[in-house]
């Protein structure tokens, strides 16, 4: 009976988050501003222009490594720019990592019930998580690669193929986010203790995969790779009350469940093994979990580290279940605490783990008005005469067929964070009032003193854009086109 009303349970959440993604991936418009840059730099890589380069009005880069939107380039390249596209590539490495975390599951306790529960607890952290599982975000893409390349590892058997083979699926994790580095080390350290020199077939391919391109790539860019992501990467400053926050609110909040069954796993694990270093070799995922939480707690302890980087932690604690599940399973219980009990106990924390992250589906499907509103502002876009900047939405102007430019966010990163004026050719725009039409989501980041500056120097607020006439993002921090700007007489 605790089994069948897990599955059911799982089963049900599961579902909600499909229930909940498949109308946004086919939303048309951005429901995270970052997708928008993303988006629009998968494009830059589609039409073979420069990505890692000096920030200038047309373009500037993300901080993120280059690999998802180099993929993302080549699906543009078959579909043109578009957000559904993308998500859908996103949703992939979603499903993805839901099939790691069953297989995992069920090679580690051959238990097939327990497997699809912590494949559908995955799943189930969509809200928990920020919602960006089928953004186009580099999230989900780092995660699925990362929980692959570990997989490979750890179930390797010490056999050169597969190490070389896990190198280099860690790497590609290394190239779709930079914290992937420390799924890396850890790997390397497990199969230091486990295999001893055999080790090398996995450290030598990875320390190359890594290095050599990172030299390369920086040597034909001339140093504005390693600016844009590495020096205002780690540009971002770390607060000690956000770490705090993040291990009571979120480690021991949000996912007291599956953190919770953690520890007891680490638990029982160390007193079979006895010590530290054979802990690691007989229970490898605690390294997994350890890493994956160190992860998301510099993530989040950053200032602007949102809801997104506890997708690591979150996504190897979903294993939690399962490792205890064996853990009991071959342990020696006293005479009360029967096989049955401790099942019913796993399955009421898994219950309980579910309840702390349920949500209502509709808050986060885009409703018909946005769509709506959307169609508005792209209309109101196509039918100005001239250039019209949109700062925060660089697509929505492609889409209105207009040239797109920059978007602020990743013009106030290397202004703000890395100390760079704002670009030349974006001043000389303004002072010559190139665009007819600007139009501003009064961010943070449109109200950075130099460019608000310039544009009041330069362009009057005509016009207040209701909901009605420009639809707002859902994701992160929430944002909509608010204010027009046109031209000083």
């Amino acid at each position: 009976m605790p089994r069948v009303i897990a599955i059911t349970v799982a089963a049900l959440f599961a579902g909600l988050y499909l229930f909940t993604a498949l109308p946004r991936i086919f939303y048309p418009y951005d429901l995270d501003f970052i997708e928008d840059s993303m988006l629009m730099q998968a494009w830059q890589f589609a039409r073979g222009l420069p990505v890692y380069a000096a920030p200038s009005v047309l373009f500037a880069p993300h901080q993120y490594m280059p690999l998802y939107s180099w993929l993302g380039g080549l699906i543009l390249q078959i579909t043109g720019p578009s957000f559904a596209s993308l998500r859908l590539f996103s949703f992939a490495a979603v499903v993805t990592t839901t099939a790691l975390i069953f297989y995992i599951a069920r090679r580690e306790t051959g238990a097939r019930w327990i497997a699809f529960v912590c494949a559908s607890l995955y799943l189930a952290g969509f809200r928990l998580t920020g919602q960006w599982y089928e953004l186009v975000r580099v999230d989900s893409l780092f995660v699925a690669l990362s929980l692959a390349g570990m997989t490979l590892a750890i179930y390797s058997g010490g056999r050169a193929g597969r190490m070389i083979v896990s190198a280099l699926v860690l790497a590609l994790a290394f190239w779709t986010k930079q914290t992937a580095l420390l799924y890396g080390i850890g790997i390397a350290f497990f199969l230091v203790l486990q295999f001893g020199k055999r080790a090398g077939w996995f450290i030598i391919p990875y320390l190359v995969c890594i290095a050599l391109p990172v030299w390369l790539i920086n040597s034909a860019t001339d140093g504005w790779f390693w600016y844009h992501a590495f020096t205002l990467q780690g540009a971002d400053p770390i607060e000690f009350g956000r770490a705090v926050n993040f291990v009571t609110s979120e480690l021991f909040g949000v996912m007291a469940g599956v953190s919770l069954l953690a520890l007891a796993v680490a638990f029982l694990a160390f007193r079979n093994a006895g010590d530290p270093f054979a802990l690691i070799r007989a229970q490898p995922w605690l390294l997994a979990i350890a890493m994956g939480v160190t992860i998301s707690a510099i993530g989040r302890a950053a200032v602007g580290g949102n809801l997104n980087n506890l997708m690591s932690a979150y996504t190897l604690l979903c294993l939690a279940p399962a490792l205890v599940y064996k853990e009991f399973s071959k342990a020696r219980l006293p005479s009360y605490l029967t096989h049955s009990r401790i099942e019913i106990l796993i399955v009421v924390v898994l219950l309980l783990q579910f309840a702390l992250i349920a949500y209502n589906p509709f808050r986060y499907i885009p409703t018909d008005a946005m769509r709506k509103a959307g169609d508005n502002l792209i209309a109101r876009i196509a039918s100005s005469e001239g250039n019209v900047l949109v700062m925060m939405h660089p697509y929505y102007a492609l889409r209105a067929g207009k040239e797109p430019s920059a978007q602020i966010l990743t013009l106030w990163y290397p202004h703000a964070r890395g100390g760079l004026p704002l670009p030349a050719d974006l001043v000389q725009r303004f002072e010559m009032k190139h665009y007819a039409m600007i139009i501003s989501d009064e961010s943070d980041f449109e109200r950075e003193p130099a460019l608000l500056e310039l544009l009041n120097a330069n362009y009057q607020l005509t016009e207040t854009l209701t909901p009605a006439d420009a639809p707002p993002t859902m994701t992160g921090v929430i944002v909509r086109p608010i204010s027009i700007y046109r031209p000083k007489p």
